[in-house]
């Protein structure tokens, strides 16, 4: 028999699977970027997980999920052999690589699966770079070799996806599981797949996504007769003249608004967007906004799928779509859903985009301001962005513009303040690109971390500093970076001096 008619074999690569860890038993040990990141795919997997690091360890985000006991245990300390008693999974997230060989060892004596960081020859699996939309999730491996062109690689599927392929995906699984309900028999296997594969293939991608439960039930009444009808037949006969005056009622019932969360401390948000929260049937938040300003929302909170760590995890447009159609959702059904964004919705935060949005499907979008960072950071900080005599206007833009462009920012001048939002991952492009705007190298800057929060944190730096001080003190967003003669206008001659 001929060779040719068999696939040949590629030898380096690995086992792809979905591996199911629901209420498995998970340790991570490390509290930094790479554990949080770990610790989000573990979550999202519906693992229990404990994380083992000391205090001085953790950062921002790991510290974050702790205190909101998403993490199962922590275990306030260096690693343990002790630690691995009953635990099914262990991920090392630690820079230490003499301990992290210790634990690989120790876990091979187990026959525990193990992932070192960093370390691929250590790894009995790799983490890949990974696309998530609802149900979907697509992942790019590199087998350890290049992780950065595995996600570079990930973004260009993630680019090519349909629209609405996650919520297609849902409504197909949710037939599926209904049509097995109403004949389970083993035998008809072949004619289930059958028709099931009838339906994904005549009717689009958003005709599956518009799948009700109404049009699923009717759906489900042809597959007796072995028939696929049209989704505009099923739409059809499934509104009824009820339904309708209903879809009125719902419609004329909802509202979408944009409300501005401020800089993270709850007194700081307006009276109206306090009320709102209280009165909003879902509430859409960014994920930076703190959980004392969630606090306030009396009907349900939902959050996009995470990009954690220094690696993001998956495409702000993705988890900016599926914000959007939860939102488009909940309007149908006539609620009142508010959109919580960190700071004012139109600065640096997509509010237009998302208020286009609304409106080209034929809803009106209110806005409720709030208190941007570019103007209350500098505050916190003591540093009035205009100052008689020091600086007579003020310039706020971004660090991280569209598709990773760095801002078009005008030559110096004394008489300006820069706000610069989102920096502190640019510091070191954004000082380069201030020195050759003629900035003056020794100009005064202050970055403002947490502005107006419990951990707030000021760090005073100059132009020609910024990516070493970064990194010095371990700047992590959101911080917001303010420079120009003004950070020094309200400094007495004493403080100059000092």
């Amino acid at each position: 028999m001929s060779s040719e008619n068999y696939a040949q074999i590629r030898k380096g690569g690995s086992l792809l699977l979905a591996w199911r860890i629901e209420n498995k038993r998970v340790l991570i040990v490390g509290g930094g970027n790479v554990a949080a990141g770990r610790i989000v795919k573990a979550l999202e997997a519906d693992a229990h997980v404990t994380v083992v690091c000391p205090d001085d360890g953790l950062n921002n985000e790991v510290r974050y999920r702790i205190n909101q006991n998403q993490v199962h245990n922590w275990i306030n300390r260096n690693f343990e052999e002790c630690d691995l008693e009953n635990v099914d999974m262990v991920l090392t997230a630690i820079d230490d690589h003499v301990r992290s060989r210790e634990i690989y060892y120790m876990c091979k004596a187990r026959k525990m699966p193990v992932n070192v960081a960093d370390i691929p020859s250590l790894c009995d699996f790799y983490f890949m770079a990974e696309h998530r939309e609802g149900p979907l999730q697509i992942g790019i491996s590199s087998n350890g070799q290049a992780p950065k062109l595995a996600t570079m690689i990930r973004q260009h599927v993630a680019d090519a996806l349909p629209k609405n392929i996650g919520m297609a995906i849902s409504k197909v699984g949710n037939l599926r599981q209904k049509l097995r309900d109403i004949d389970s028999d083993y035998e008809s296997s072949k004619k289930r797949m059958g028709w099931m594969i009838r339906v994904c293939k005549e009717w689009s991608l958003d005709e599956l996504a518009n799948l009700d439960d109404k049009m699923t039930d009717l759906l489900l009444s042809f597959y007796g007769k072995d028939e696929v009808p049209s989704f505009n037949s099923i739409a059809k006969v499934s509104k009824s003249k009820e339904d309708i005056e209903e879809d009125k009622e719902k419609r004329a019932r909802s509202r979408i608004i944009l409300v501005g969360a401020g800089p993270g401390d709850p007194s700081l948000l307006t009276i109206k967007a306090m009320t709102l929260l209280s009165q909003a049937d879902l509430v859409l938040s960014d994920r930076l906004v703190p959980a004392a300003i969630l606090e306030h929302a009396k009907g349900e909170v939902r959050f996009a799928n995470a990009k954690s760590g220094s690696e993001k995890t998956r495409s702000s447009d993705v988890s900016q779509d599926e914000l959007l159609n939860w939102a488009l959702e909940a309007l149908e059904a006539g609620k009142l859903v508010i959109r919580l964004k960190v700071g004012d919705p139109f600065l640096f935060g997509r509010g237009g985009e998302e208020v286009l949005f609304f409106k080209k499907r034929g809803w009106d979008v209110e806005v409720v301001p709030g208190i941007s960072s570019s103007l209350s950071a500098p505050l916190a900080a003591h540093i009035p962005v205009t100052h008689r005599g020091i600086s007579d206007q003020v310039l706020i833009t971004t660090g991280q513009g569209t598709k990773g462009r760095m801002p078009e920012i005008p030559e110096y001048n004394p008489m300006r303040t820069t706000v610069v939002l989102m920096a502190v991952g640019r510091a070191k492009n954004l000082s380069e690109l201030l020195l050759n705007r003629a900035y003056p190298s020794d100009l005064p800057a202050m970055f403002v971390e947490n502005g107006h929060r419990p951990n707030e944190k000021i760090i005073r730096t100059t132009v020609g500093d910024l990516g070493e001080i970064v990194e010095r003190e371990n700047i992590v967003s959101p911080a917001t970076l303010v420079i120009g003669r003004a950070v020094d206008a309200l400094l007495v001659d004493e403080e100059r001096q000092g």
